[in-house]
């Protein structure tokens, strides 16, 4: 659930997972992994995340528990 509302985000804020890779200093595929379910990010990751969306980490998690 947690990576299909960091791909709302990402999509929401017009970026490519290869935007937020590097955005993030990453590697595309880690965000490909985390929006697939195979990886999830950990929570200095997260609030990495959050913040490049424009959004709040509980924002990601609250959504992804419903």
């Amino acid at each position: 659930m947690l990576g299909r509302f960091l791909k709302k985000y990402r999509l929401a804020n017009g970026l490519t997972q290869a935007d937020l890779a590097i955005k993030l200093s990453v590697s595309q595929n880690s965000i490909s992994q985390y929006e697939s379910g195979k990886r999830n990010p950990s929570v200095k990751r997260l609030a990495d995340i959050a913040k490049v969306l424009n959004c709040s980490m509980n924002d990601i998690v609250s959504e992804s528990d419903t």
